[in-house]
């Protein structure tokens, strides 16, 4: 049996699906890598960017199966075994970098981190293919992963941390790392009731259990977002905070002008410098994710939680 490059086996059974949420129809295997390829393609267009975007000069720019090699190699592409798709490709191309911004590369890899990392990003690679992502797990992982979905959990397997747990009480660092990270003042170190309410919002958006206590579960995601690769050490260091916001103005439907112009970027948008219904609709979705107030208004919070 012919295979490609993940051991996944050549033009398999394979369905044109579209992605939740979306007017995207997509290739890909039938089967759990099929379903977790397009969960993880739903999740990219509701936290990270718009991926009903076609280029700029109108044509669709998202792909699934094609029996073709790797470019640049004789080895046979992960996309003749439907086990990869490539999303907003005219705007994420080979070999580009920095084509998203540092706030989305968090949250793609917080995705992958759902999904227990059976997906790697093609932006990861020496030579970056940020449009790219693409099973990289043999069927067993794979299936447990979609079953897990397929049963209503998006919670990854917690890794160890190295955190304590916090809950109502707890003072010290970790407790203002986590007041930093959801974008709760004062960071002050001291688990009360704000945070508390920030950390159950955070929860509900990454539907983890919104028991407001942060555990493991809760630390990995966490943990995901601020960039760190592996257990950090009790005293080994706190990741840096989003930067400060301050600066910026708080906008809402009906603004407009370069700051606008910039939310509109980050989020993957047509960048008119106007505030309309879809900028305030990607706007709400993006907040709910976070666990913010999903006000359609872009706030301190809001701006410190994008890191702009």
């Amino acid at each position: 049996m012919s295979v490609s490059q993940n051991g996944w086996p050549v033009n398999p059974p394979r369905t044109l699906r579209t992605v939740p949420g979306t007017t995207v129809r997509i290739t890909v295997a039938d089967g759990p890598a099929g379903d977790v390829l397009i969960h993880v393609l739903e999740q990219i267009d509701k936290r990270v960017e718009d991926i009903d975007l076609n280029s700029t000069r109108g044509e669709l720019d998202d792909w699934g199966h094609a029996d073709r090699p790797i470019r640049g190699s004789t080895e046979t592409s992960n996309h003749a075994s439907a086990t990869a798709v490539d999303v907003n490709s005219t705007r994420h191309p080979l070999g580009a970098t920095g084509t998203f911004t540092p706030a989305q590369v968090a949250e793609i890899r917080r995705i992958l981190a759902e999904v227990d990392n059976v997906v790697r990003w093609g932006g990861d690679w020496s030579r970056p293919d940020p449009m790219h992502f693409e099973i990289d797990a043999a069927y067993p992982r794979v299936a447990a992963v979609a079953a897990r979905l397929a049963g209503g959990g998006n919670t990854p397997t917690p890794a160890p941390t190295g955190r304590p747990t916090l809950q109502r009480g707890s003072q010290g660092p970790d407790v203002a790392l986590v007041q930093r990270y959801l974008a709760v003042t004062p960071a002050d170190g001291i688990y009360g009731a704000v945070t508390e309410a920030a950390v159950r919002r955070y929860q509900t958006g990454q539907r983890l259990a919104p028991d407001g206590i942060v555990g493991p579960a809760t630390w990995a995601r966490i943990s995901t977002g601020l960039g760190t690769t592996g257990p950090v050490r009790p005293g080994g260091g706190t990741p840096p905070a989003p930067p400060s916001s301050g600066s910026r103005p708080t906008i809402r439907r009906g603004s407009t002008g370069d700051h606008v112009k910039t939310l509109q970027r980050w989020l993957g948008l047509t960048v008119d410098g106007r505030f309309g219904a879809a900028t305030e609709a990607k706007v709400r979705r993006y907040q709910a994710m976070k666990g913010l107030t999903a006000d359609g208004i872009v706030g301190p919070r809001t701006w410190a939680a994008m890191g702009l």
